[in-house]
């Protein structure tokens, strides 16, 4: 089998979504006649933002996988400076209302260490990349983020290897939700750019994980750039991560998954919510489980109706089992505009649960079309209470006469080995 070199940050014992996609891969690749070889970080050297242990446990034991030092200077001095000891989400701009000290963390962050805080990761993965790209003959390179700036480790190894550079961007560059928050300065949006359009217009192929996000990076591209070279594979679902057994829900909850963070709009939902209880529909169960913004304890606390349970991060397998608990699920897209629209990851293993989804967005969005497309659930936009509200008054009563599956269509597209298919087809094609 021809070999790949994988270069990611984040890895097991790292959770979250971003981790989940090319441990996948990992898994899938060999099927398409590719080994992937791993380059990561050494976990004792890692700024991870969250664990997930369980995850080690799915690493194939044949997978080669080689670690580094990273330097973690930016982290220690926003510990000291802050005084807080846990990693910092979202590139320190979905904290709770963040006083001076952390507004300045912010800023230093956003001017001072770009294009991200674990730029310190690249020297140690460009100098390990060389010698595996030389040692097992290694044509391929795939570097993916966040962090963007593992994006400078490939374009380096581009311009002094010559490889075959794949760039998957998982999220937005400079224009990702949280940018307006970094008290970033023209000098530095201008350097953030630059970096930006060299990765995109450097690299042989890259890869988005959705079509806004696809459509603006080829706006970006030279015009000597075929915009065919910015391609859409989207996150998905493992089928083999979804074995409840009996696990089913019994009373009416609604469970939201993942980082909630102080700039996600869950307002219509509030107000969706005493359209309830002013209807008299019993007690309705609200989850959160994750990393959660304070406001969403002050939006939702004085509900009568309402019980509110919200959980610190859990494994993944553990997070599975909320979701068939679940008699629906809530889905936040916290984009600002079309162009820093994302697919929240968790879209896919919400589809795969057979729970009817609550999406609250844009309904002009990639989030929306699949939802439509799928018959997975319905996207509802801030002035959609009363909708929103008939909607919950439907799913009660559907859970009431024991109905709490739902049949959403066409999920194979989705699955992890299909979309590997696709990632083994694009590097074939260079």
């Amino acid at each position: 089998m021809d070999k790949v070199l994988i270069i990611t940050y984040y890895w097991p014992p790292s959770g979250g979504a971003g981790v989940q996609r090319w441990l996948k891969f990992s898994k899938y690749l060999p099927d398409f006649g590719l080994e992937p070889v791993i380059l990561t970080v050494d976990p004792q050297y890692a700024s991870y933002p969250q664990q997930d242990r369980g995850l080690l446990e799915e690493i194939s034991p044949s997978l080669e996988i080689i670690k580094t030092k990273s330097s973690t200077g930016i982290f220690s001095a926003y510990k000291i400076l802050t005084g807080r000891s846990e990693i910092p989400y979202g590139g320190f701009a979905n904290e709770d209302d963040p006083g001076f000290l952390r507004k300045f963390s912010r800023f230093i962050r956003g001017n001072f260490v770009l294009p991200d805080a674990r730029k310190g990761w690249n020297r140690y993965a460009f100098r390990a990349a060389q010698q595996i790209i030389s040692d097992e003959k290694i044509e391929k390179v795939i570097t993916t983020s966040p962090p963007h700036s593992t994006q400078l480790t490939g374009l380096k190894l581009k311009k002094e290897l010559n490889i075959k550079w794949i760039a998957d961007l998982r999220d937005p560059w400079t224009e990702i939700y949280y940018s307006s928050r970094m008290y970033q300065t023209i000098p530095a949006r201008k350097i953030n750019r630059v970096m930006e359009v060299n990765v995109l217009n450097s690299a042989d192929r890259v890869i988005t994980t959705c079509n806004a996000t696809r459509d603006l990076f080829r706006s970006k591209l030279d015009s000597d750039q075929s915009p065919g070279k910015i391609i859409t594979v989207t996150n998905g679902f493992d089928p083999a991560d979804f074995k409840y057994g009996e696990i089913r829900p019994v009373d009416f909850t609604i469970t939201y998954l993942g980082t909630f963070a102080g700039n996600y709009n869950a307002n219509v939902l509030a107000e969706a919510l005493d359209y309830c209880e002013a209807r008299n529909i019993g007690e309705i169960k609200l989850n959160f489980i994750g990393k959660t913004d304070s406001t969403v304890e002050r939006l939702f606390k004085d509900h009568r109706n309402v019980i509110l349970n919200i959980v610190p991060y859990v494994e993944h397998t553990r997070a599975m089992e909320y979701l068939a608990r679940s008699a629906a699920l809530l889905l936040v897209v916290p984009s600002e505009s079309k162009h820093d629209e994302m697919i929240p990851g968790k879209l896919f293993e919400y589809l795969a649960s057979k729970r009817k989804i609550i999406g609250l967005g844009p309904k002009e969005s990639d989030v929306a079309d699949i939802l439509e497309k799928t018959k997975g659930g319905k996207m509802f936009t801030k002035n959609d209470s009363g909708e929103l509200g008939e909607y919950l008054i439907s799913l009660k009563a559907d859970l009431n006469n024991g109905i709490y599956e739902s049949a959403p269509e066409g999920l194979e597209e989705y699955t992890r080995k299909t979309l590997a298919g696709k990632i083994a087809g694009i590097l074939n094609s260079v």
